[in-house]
């Protein structure tokens, strides 16, 4: 059995003083703003040979339509007609012959978004100003300033998370004051917008007031862009997603979609959009689980610090499927915890200490295999089981051709083979995330059942039940997307491929 820890911490206790603080000083002026959305309705939809169709609108509430959108015979649209305006005569714009130089591009970047929720809707006509949106598989694990890192550049993150096991100083770090005050997220200080921390906090308890503070502030900045690049940032989804699940992403998603329409309506067509996200989301809920009994059961001693052999240090912040450990003794806090049956996976280096080029140990409750990396090849040596369950895959690959005779499997025909595997891309993602994906990686990275969540106690009194997060190595976990008005991007990238891919249809 194990229970959820029953006192909250002083770093829970900092954050719910500050959040409070948040709410009664009225953080977010623009929050009484209603989100700007394109709110017409087509007044005539016309269909012509079965493929080509038109939909127009009556903009001005004349009785005579005045904007017209053209589909191609892929449902994308791709020519906007604009009736004659005060001061302004009627044109028309054909989006894919628009120069990307020649106009504002608008990078927006979402917070916690499946892939499978964005293809949902694409294929129910949503979001059709946009090419089809590529699968982006995001880091293992699958947080925010890891992957935002990757994606926008600025430097490594120290930790998955704000709150980390500072081995210099033998203690836990950072936490919500490092999370309050921005020290982690590097990456966000090259954008042109994104909403504070303690705003970001506040969006787990009024997600939809922050939807409308982050929409807002960013229209404004977009009205007032007449050429360049600008690159913002809405944490919205990762509150609502977290309160409300798959309906309330779906929903913030069709908003998105209706601001765009506005955006771009604004702009008499002469803009480009790119949407994309740093992660999935579980998009199911049940609970929240303590490891500490478990452990106390097993002869360890859950602890602050590293003292003695059977101390073990774990990182509770946030609310997300995984769980960080740090330990003199990975193998055997592996073989404890994964005796819950709401974990699915134990990752450790396989070497102690660590040092740069580890292997990493894959374990699960009945299986262990070894992930081994040399000269950007990867290796799986199941040792016995198939933890990843890949032994069909890297067999199909070697008779491609694509495993050299010592195992090691070429990296990009795993991550083509994997796309769609419960563990996307897994072999690059496991060794990654203790050999280079942040400065002070734990010692144990543990996965949960999809609908339970680790860590902070405070969060979860506050939000109550969590209905989807993030951070494991699963498929709803790890998926995500972008999606651009500039082009036809590669059917699926990693979160290093997103901006160079964008820049290259910008460009051509």
């Amino acid at each position: 059995m194990v229970q959820q820890e029953a006192l909250l911490s002083s770093d829970d206790l900092e954050l719910a003083v500050r959040l409070l603080l948040t709410l009664a000083t009225g953080g977010m002026t623009a929050g009484c703003r209603s989100v700007p959305v394109f709110r017409e309705r087509p007044v005539c939809v016309h269909a012509v040979g079965g493929a080509d169709r038109t939909i127009s609108f009556d903009m001005d509430k004349d009785g005579y339509a005045d904007y017209l959108q053209r589909f191609d015979a892929k449902g994308r649209k791709v020519e906007l007609r604009f009736g004659p305006q005060p001061g302004v005569s009627d044109y028309t714009i054909l989006l894919d012959e628009l120069a990307s130089q020649d106009v504002p591009h608008f990078i927006v970047a979402l917070d916690g978004v499946p892939y499978q929720l964005v293809k949902q809707l694409y294929d129910e006509g949503c979001f059709r100003l946009f090419y089809p949106s590529a699968q982006v598989v995001s880091c293992f694990p699958g947080m925010t300033d890891p992957a935002f890192q990757r994606i926008f550049g600025g430097q490594k993150p120290v930790a998955y998370e704000s709150k980390y096991f500072d081995r210099n100083t033998n203690r836990l770090a950072g936490g919500s004051s490092a999370y309050l005050a921005d020290e982690l997220s590097d990456w966000a200080k090259r954008l042109d917008y994104y909403c504070s921390s303690s705003l970001g906090a506040f969006a787990y308890i009024k997600p939809k007031t922050v939807l409308n503070h982050e929409l807002n502030k960013i229209t404004d900045l977009f009205r007032k862009t007449a050429s360049g690049t600008r690159v913002v940032y809405s944490v919205a989804t990762a509150g609502l997603g977290t309160r409300g699940g798959r309906e309330a992403i779906l929903d913030y998603l069709r908003t998105m979609d209706k601001w765009c329409e506005l955006i771009v309506y604004e702009h008499r067509g002469n803009v480009k959009i790119s949407l994309l996200a740093d992660h999935g989301h579980s998009t199911s809920g049940q609970g929240r689980l303590s490891f500490r009994r478990l452990l106390k059961e097993n002869g360890y001693r859950p602890t602050s610090s590293l003292k003695k052999p059977k101390d073990v240090v774990i990182v509770e912040f946030g609310l997300v499927t995984y769980a960080a450990l740090y330990t003199s003794d990975p193998p055997g806090v592996a073989s404890a915890v994964l005796k819950d049956p709401r974990t699915t996976i134990a990752c450790y280096p396989a070497t102690k200490p660590k040092t740069s080029g580890a292997d990493v140990v894959v374990q699960t409750a009945d299986g262990l295999a070894i992930v081994r990396e040399r000269h950007g090849r990867f290796c799986y040596d199941a040792e016995h089981g198939d933890p990843l369950e890949l032994s069909d895959i890297v067999r199909q690959l070697r008779l491609k051709g694509s495993v050299d005779s010592d195992g090691f499997a070429d990296d990009r025909a795993v991550f083509e083979a994997t796309l769609n595997h419960r563990y996307p891309d897994p072999l690059r993602r496991i060794w990654f995330a203790f050999n280079g994906l942040v400065q002070q990686p734990p010692d144990l990275i543990v996965c949960l059942q999809d609908g339970w969540v680790h860590g902070s106690g405070l969060f979860h009194k506050v939000i109550g039940k969590v209905a989807s997060t993030h951070g494991s190595l699963n498929q709803s976990n790890s998926m995500t997307f972008v999606m651009t008005m500039l082009g036809e991007l590669p059917p699926a990238l990693r979160l290093e491929e997103v901006m160079p891919s964008l820049e290259k249809l910008y460009w051509n």
